[in-house]
Formats: C-alpha cells, sequence, structure tokens
C-alpha cells in the first residue's frame, strides 16, 4: 500500500506487486528530492526536504507558512508531500533515511512523527546540533538514529548501507539499497572536485553493477555563466582566497556558506596567515564550528586591514557603519543567494556597488559536473540509471546505460523497470 496524491485529496492505492516498488514523492526539479521503496510491508522513504527555488516556489521571498499551519500550508503549495502513518501517526511500517543536512533534504524533517524510525549520517551530527541550537534548522525530538559509514541498517528486508560521499558539509553519503529482488544505488548530492574525491570513488567502487542508479544531476543543462571559469576544485578556491588576502589593502568581507565547514576552517588559517582575524556572526559561526565572533564593531572600522568579516545577506546593512575604505572587497563564496537565478543576487552586488567593495566571486559547487555525473555512470553501469534533483534530466546520456526520467507520484515495480 502507498500513500499518494492527486494534489487535492489523500489516496490509498494498493500496488499490484509482490516485489519492489519505487516511488518518487518528489524528483527533487530542481530541489526537494524524496523518494520511497517498499517491498513486503515495509516502506523505506529516503530524503523529505523542502524546495529551495527562490522567486519560483510558493514559498520563497520571504513569504512564509501561517503559524500553526505550516504543515498544511506546504502541503496544500505542493512544497510537501503528502504521506500517511508519517507526519499526524506513525503507521508500524514506514522508516526514513536521511543522506546528509542540507534543507533540500532534510526541511520537513521537524514534522515527522516522534514514533516514526529517523536515521542518518554519525558524521553530520556534530553540524545538526549546531544548526539545531543556531535555530537553523527545524528537527524531530527525539532526534533519531545516527548511523556511522559503512554500517547497514535493516528495516523489514530492506537493507540499507550509508556510504560516505563528497559533499560540501560534513557527513554526506549515498546509500546502497537492496531488496530480495533488487539493489538500488542512490548517489546523494556528490562531487569528485571537493578535497575528498576518494569517497565519491569508493562508493562508485562499492555499488557497482546495482540494478538502479538514482543519480544525482544538480548540473545538468545549467546554462553556461561567467563565472563557470572559476569553478576550479575546493583546494583551488582555498589558495586564490589566500592570493586575494595577501592583493587586498582594506576590509575584506566574505559570504559563504557556514555549513561548508572545511572552507570555514580553510579560510581561517588563511587569514591568520596573513594577519588578519576572521570573523564571523554568532549563528554562522555556531553552525561553522568556529570560535572567532564579531563583536566589536569598532575594531574593525579601526583597522580593517586587519580583518576578514563573514556577513550574510540580511546583515549586509551592518556595511554602512562598518564604512569600509577604498581598496575592499565583498567576496562571494557561495553563500547565500546562491547564483545569479535568485532574485536576491543582483540587491547583493548593488550594495556592494554602492559601498565602493570590489565584488569577487569565488565559486566550487558542491554537486558533481557534468562530466563527473556522465563518470559515476560509467563507472557504477547499473542496468538503468534515473537521473534526479535536476532540471534536465534528459541531458544525461551514457552509451551502453539505458536511463529513465522518472515521474513523480507513480509507483515503479521493479520489474517493469528492469524489463523495459
Amino acid at each position: 500500500m502507498a500513500a499518494l496524491s492527486d494534489g487535492g485529496v489523500w489516496l490509498n492505492v494498493l500496488i499490484a506487486s509482490s516485489g519492489t516498488v519505487l516511488t518518487f514523492l518528489a524528483t527533487g526539479n530542481p530541489t526537494g528530492l524524496s523518494f520511497s521503496v517498499e517491498h513486503g510491508g515495509t516502506r523505506a522513504i529516503f530524503d523529505l526536504g523542502r524546495e529551495y527555488s527562490p522567486g519560483g516556489a510558493p514559498f520563497s521571498q520571504g513569504l512564509v507558512p501561517r503559524p500553526g499551519r505550516e504543515l498544511s500550508d506546504l502541503i496544500e503549495m505542493g512544497m510537501a508531500p503528502r504521506l500517511e502513518g508519517v507526519y499526524e501517526a506513525w503507521d508500524g511500517r514506514t522508516s526514513i533515511f536521511l543522506s546528509h543536512l542540507h534543507l533540500d533534504h532534510t526541511g520537513l524533517v521537524g514534522f515527522i512523527h516522534p514514533d516514526l524510525p529517523l536515521h542518518y549520517p554519525a558524521g553530520m551530527e556534530d553540524l545538526r546540533l549546531a544548526c539545531v541550537e543556531a535555530g537553523e534548522v527545524p528537527w524531530r525530538d527525539p532526534a533519531g538514529l545516527s548511523v556511522e559509514e559503512g554500517a547497514t541498517i535493516d528495516v523489514g528486508g530492506i537493507a540499507v548501507t550509508f556510504l560516505p560521499v563528497d559533499h560540501d558539509l560534513p557527513g554526506a553519503c549515498g546509500f546502497l539499497i537492496r531488496t530480495p529482488d533488487a539493489t538500488i544505488a542512490f548517489t546523494g548530492d556528490h562531487r569528485w572536485h571537493g578535497l575528498h574525491p576518494e569517497r565519491t570513488a569508493a562508493f562508485a567502487e562499492a555499488v557497482r553493477g546495482a540494478d538502479l542508479l538514482l543519480q544525482e544531476g544538480v548540473r545538468l543543462g545549467l546554462p553556461p555563466s561567467p563565472e563557470d571559469a572559476l569553478d576550479d576544485t575546493e583546494a583551488g578556491l582555498h589558495r586564490r582566497f589566500a592570493e586575494l588576502l595577501e592583493e587586498t589593502p582594506g576590509l575584506v568581507v566574505v559570504n559563504l556558506y557556514p555549513m561548508n565547514r572545511e572552507r570555514v576552517a580553510a579560510f581561517g588559517r588563511a587569514c591568520a596567515a596573513a594577519g588578519r582575524r576572521f570573523l564571523m556572526e554568532p549563528a554562522a559561526a555556531r553552525v561553522a564550528g568556529w570560535p572567532d565572533v564579531l563583536e566589536d564593531e569598532d575594531e574593525v572600522r579601526r583597522s580593517p586591514e586587519r580583518h576578514c568579516l563573514q556577513l550574510g545577506f540580511t546583515s549586509l546593512p551592518r556595511l554602512i557603519d562598518l564604512r569600509p575604505p577604498a581598496g575592499s572587497r565583498y567576496v562571494h563564496a557561495d553563500g547565500g543567494p546562491l547564483g545569479r537565478f535568485d532574485p536576491a543576487y543582483p540587491v547583493m552586488r548593488t550594495w556592494a556597488d554602492l559601498l565602493g567593495l570590489e565584488f569577487v566571486p569565488l565559486r566550487c559547487s558542491g554537486h558533481s559536473r557534468p562530466e563527473d555525473i556522465v563518470r559515476m555512470v560509467e563507472e557504477v553501469r547499473p542496468r538503468l540509471v534515473l537521473p534526479v534533483h535536476t532540471r534536465a534530466p534528459e541531458a544525461l546520456e551514457v552509451p551502453g546505460v539505458r536511463s529513465l526520467c522518472p515521474q513523480p507520484l507513480r509507483p515503479y515495480p521493479m520489474a517493469e523497470l528492469l524489463d523495459a
């Protein structure tokens, strides 16, 4: 039995199959991926996030669900799946597995019933606690079970193995999902150009020959951008930042993603080597695990050349009082707004221009390049690949590997997928 929706009412659809059934609750176009695997009377749901599409999603640009009606508002506007046995009460047969902490994979966790088994990578536990304490990520109480990398959780004949991959935050995993009649590999969000490509390579080796590969494809089909040439490697970005510090006579302001703890630490080391203090806003510092917090703006005004400040988008007005001198720079290093698609991006540029800050984009995506997405499929060589978490699933073409662009809320019996 699967709980599906036609967009307006709950539907209980009896799936006429004794084998494994795959259903996408959301295909992640472009974000908010969630899918279920069912076998017998057991259902495992993988990721449960909210779509991130500024200016496109119904709740964005400062528009939020009504207090006390958050879940129902999200469901009615198509930003949360209708799921029996998950929110109001546990059905006794469903478990949830999370691949990593980003909100487009975990944003609905706070609505999960407290009795429902919830599993997530142990490697993200410290970051999860920090984000909850900082009010950045809503979470259920009790938190759930943290699972060590390489460990397998068996729920009613569905075995789920947590396999680490390299992404731009701690603890990211993909999954190898085994049922009596299928093996399903889910890459999670991953990259080959980060600091730990060996993790992604080991994932590909561990799932080689899987029946199905659910392949993350965020960067498939994206139009070229003037900043694409900057997308080198994570290590290369760190080097460029260190060089920039040496070349900047004034204040350096950084907009980065605090969950990317390795980048924060690298920027901090570079600042120390350049004779600057790297100061972060309190909530961001808690998320990043960084000890040095911005408290005294007067000190920064007196010696801007000895400081580097992390400021998020909503803190741009602080720059009015900080009065950055000539020769100061604003470094956009993958913080929000995340790119030109976001209506807030030109607003950020306007602030930098009006305050005389040279705008410097430093980018390195947490997602694989298109050629590395192909590389993953070639190394795994599944019987069938399903591109997900992308606006352009049709752009994934790998010779010798069949592909299917999945449709949301359509049950896919495994026999149908593998015999097609």
